[in-house]
């Protein structure tokens, strides 16, 4: 790590004023520093300098006999006693000496900090925890009094309490350091600006001048959804998120009291769900439910709040009045602000859930929770309004020439007709069916319709002349009788609709009748013909010069060929690359088309790369060999490939980027030429860093970076993280092996592996990296533990071989011989997982590799 800090240079000028009485300052710096001192200036005076070392009485006489004594550099420690004595110019006498003591330390002072008894500490919260304060010492050695700032993470510099002037030789002070990012972070702390209070900077000393501690995070404490508003009495479930080590607190108002208490550890293995319920006897009002969690480390969580709202009880709705038209029904359905079990009675006695209404009046409805007793009541009222009574009588037979007054009735009501008159009253002479739609002034509408016919009306139908159509069409029969009234029709296949959709051969007919049992039949002949079968069969190649002959099969008796080139024969013969398509039309004007593509080569063979390639990714590799087409019984190529890779096989392996170009030559000495560009996208770059060992309770970040893309992360024996699998960014607190499948926008992968151990103690033990049963030195015959291993309390090792299989696993320190089952094991790598607990109760956990050697 990086750590850079400003050095500063003191410039230090010292002015003593004269004015009646003799001044006596004080100055601190250190051996070698120069000064230049000043009085106020008066032309009537001169002045005597003298500098004067208390300790050994010397005494230097400086040549100035001006107002300033110009420069004088003390280069031996000690107390001096700089004096100036004015003379007046005119008398000669001399004036009351000014006096500046300098104090002189042999060396700059240092100021370091103090090894922190403990190197870690819990982050602030909300909660003021005691265990979130971390306590800071810095010792000095210099001139007094003295001050400094400190600055956590580089932010600004900040002047701790009491530091404004420090006279003692150390000074300590304690700090909260919020840490909100959800893993342990490594803060840390510089001390800054230290010096004098005259100004003498301290002496820079990086290596004691900067803490590191660690700020272990807060744990990530969340309510699960909660009903937010409840009723006085009842008991209502809540639930938490909360970390595995289940250590927490839970605090509800006076009168409320929590019951069925219970924590489920999460599949994740990292959390558990806490579940309890409240019961709320108290008075409505707003109210909290707090719940405060510790970490493995003892270090206090946020508060975090449930926000409840608790009322007398429930309340039924049944919503606005009601108004609609009689004929009509509204269903009145209660609305209950609280879900629950409850019982209803409406002002009719029934006591179903809903009540069906169609005539005016005032309903009401008493719901009653079962659970608690509580009632509540809701009243609405109902308007059922009129309809119009619309009748226009019996249908009707006109007489020869006579005209009919239809009446809807309902003066001052809207009128609508089938024929779009909008009077009350129509007159009618014609057959036909008429309709009218009645409206009222509240809006409700009626209709009715009468069926007028004449003692003239004589009708005819006509279904056509004969129709051929063709494989897939559809033709509409339609008798369209001549006179618009009402009908009945009986088609020959028992359809009883006014029209037919028939799509196969064969003979329709249909009878129409009248309501006056008049009658009237037709028939017509549906033929459907076959589409001609056209193939042109596959893509041509056609080389030097060679022809084709394109065949559209036969059209059939009077079958006709248009072809895109403008021939109308069935065959026609080509010689140039071109798409040719024809269309084949039949006797009975059915259609069917088809295409070919006449490529044209020079030579007798033609290649093909095939389309440019742009979907792999960098890391893959592909295999490019052409394809070629000939019309050689004996073809024997030879290959020349240029670009990045050179080569005179058939095909190559390409893995780069680039143009390649093959060169095809036949045996007799024909060449052909094709190239193709392939594009490797980039595979993402992934990195997550060197293997981590966590402190207690630190939480770490894994990124897998490559903003944009998609990310899935796996632990241990490739289980998927949930639920933040697909998160560029995790954060861990576990031990395990963890890695990421990183998918870019191309679709390509990139991966990376990282091991987070984790030591939350401050003891230390280990395994070496590798051990020989054959090794003549004793210490490496044998796997085992070394370090603080006194300190252990109890302990648990698990050797296994890249199989995943258990080859060694002890709860002591019992050394490992490279056996299993009484075999010895092969020359090979070995993964170990190790958790030990130390007899102080901190905890540590790692992983890693090992090598066996024979």
């Amino acid at each position: 790590m990086l750590r850079t800090l400003l050095h500063k240079t003191l410039l230090t000028a010292l002015l003593i004023l004269l004015g009646g009485l003799a001044a006596v300052a004080q100055q601190y710096v250190v051996k070698g520093t120069t000064l230049n001192f000043k009085v106020d200036e008066n032309p009537s005076y001169k002045y005597h300098w003298s500098v004067t070392n208390t300790s050994t009485g010397s005494v230097a006489y400086l040549a100035s006999t001006t107002f300033e004594s110009g420069d004088y550099q003390f280069n031996a420690p000690g107390t001096y006693e700089v004096k100036v004595y004015p003379e007046d110019l005119g008398t000669h006498c001399f004036g009351e000496a000014l006096t500046m003591l300098v104090v002189v330390d042999d060396a700059t002072p240092t100021a370091v900090f103090e090894d922190l008894e403990v190197p870690y500490v819990c982050a602030q919260n909300n909660g003021g925890d005691a265990n979130g304060k971390v306590s800071v010492t810095v010792n000095y050695t210099g001139p007094k009094p003295w001050t400094f700032k400190y600055s956590i993470d580089r932010a600004p510099a900040i002047l701790p309490d009491g530091a404004d002037q420090i006279f003692t030789d150390s000074f300590t002070f304690d700090l909260e350091i919020p840490n909100t990012t959800g893993k342990t972070h490594r803060a840390e702390i510089l001390l800054v600006e230290a010096k004098t209070i005259s100004g003498i900077p301290v002496e820079e000393d990086l290596a004691n001048q900067t803490l590191e501690v660690d700020v272990m995070a807060l744990p990530n404490t969340t309510f699960g959804d909660y009903e937010p508003v409840i009723q006085s009495g009842t008991i209502q479930a809540y639930t938490a998120t909360i970390e595995k080590n289940e250590n927490y607190e839970i605090f509800v108002p006076a009168g409320a009291t929590v019951l069925n208490e219970s924590t489920t550890r999460l599949s994740d293995n990292f959390h558990s769900e806490l579940s309890f319920d409240v019961q709320w006897a108290v008075a409505p009002g707003d109210y909290q439910v707090k719940l405060i969690e510790r970490s493995a480390f003892d270090c206090a969580g946020d508060t975090v709040y449930a926000n409840v709202t608790v009322v007398e009880s429930f309340s039924v709705s049944l919503g606005d009045d009601l108004s609609f038209c009689s004929g009509e029904t509204r269903v009145l359905t209660p609305v209950i602000d609280f879900d629950g079990n409850y019982t209803y009675l409406w002002s009719d006695g029934s006591t179903n859930p809903t009540l069906e209404v169609s005539e005016t009046g005032i309903y009401s409805v008493t719901v009653t929770d079962t659970n608690t007793g509580k009632q509540s009541s809701a009243v609405v009222n109902v308007t059922v309004w009129s309809a119009p009574d619309v009748d226009l009588g019996p249908d009707y037979q006109l007489a020869d020439a006579e005209i009919l007054t239809l009446d809807a009735g309902n003066p001052g009501a809207d009128y609508l007709w089938s024929t779009s008159e909008t009077t009350q009253t129509i007159q009618v002479s014609t057959s036909n069916t008429y309709s009218v739609t009645v409206t009222n002034a509240n809006g409700c509408s009626a209709s009715d319709e009468i069926v007028i016919t004449s003692v003239n009306d004589v009708f005819a139908i006509e279904l056509g002349d004969d129709q051929d159509i063709c494989v897939g069409d559809e033709i509409v029969l339609n008798p369209n009788p001549s006179i618009d009234q009402n009908y009945t029709y009986l088609w020959s296949n028992g359809a009883a609709t006014s029209t037919l959709t028939v799509s196969e051969t064969g003979i329709y007919s249909v009878t129409v009748r009248d309501d006056a049992g008049n009658e009237q039949s037709d028939n017509i002949s549906i033929t459907v013909h076959e589409l001609p079968i056209v193939d042109l069969g596959e893509d041509i190649t056609l080389f030097d010069d060679e022809t084709a002959t394109l065949d559209a099969g036969d059209g059939g008796l009077n079958g006709s060929y248009e072809w895109n080139t403008g021939e109308s024969t069935q065959q026609i013969t080509v010689s140039e690359e071109n798409v040719y398509s024809v269309l084949v039309t039949s006797e009975f004007g059915c259609t069917n088309t088809d295409e070919i593509l006449v490529t044209k080569r020079e030579g007798k063979f033609a290649i093909d790369l095939g389309e440019d390639i742009d979907d792999v990714c960098l890391g893959e590799t592909i295999y490019l060999t052409p394809k070629i087409t000939t019309n050689q019984a004996d073809f024997t190529p030879t290959y020349s490939w240029t670009g990045p890779t050179e080569s005179t096989e058939e095909g190559i392996y390409v893995d780069k980027s680039s143009k390649y170009c093959v060169t095809v030559t036949d045996q007799h000495g024909n060449a052909e030429q094709d190239c193709i560009e392939v594009t490797f996208n980039p595979t993402p770059e992934v990195d997550l860093g060197d293997d981590i060992q966590l402190a207690s309770g630190q939480v770490v970040e894994l990124d897998a970076g490559n903003v944009g893309s998609t990310y899935l992360w796996f632990v241990n024996a490739d289980i998927a993280i949930k639920p933040s699998a697909i998160d560029q960014v995790i954060q861990v607190s576990q031990a395990g092996e963890y890695r990421v499948e990183v998918t870019n926008e191309f679709g390509c992968i990139g991966r990376d592996t990282i091991n987070v151990s984790s030591n939350t103690s401050q003891y230390n033990v280990y395994l070496p990296t590798a051990f020989s049963p054959s090794s003549r030195n004793i210490d490496n015959k044998e796997l085992k533990l070394f370090g603080d291993t006194d300190q252990i309390k109890d302990m648990s090792l698990i050797v296994m071989n890249r199989l995943g299989h258990k080859v060694f696993q002890t709860k002591h320190n019992i050394p490992w011989d490279g056996t299993y089952k009484g075999q010895k094991v092969d020359m090979d790598v070995y993964v170990y997982f190790l958790k030990v607990t130390f007899k102080d109760g901190s905890q540590m956990q790692t992983q890693g590799n090992i090598t066996l050697l024979r």
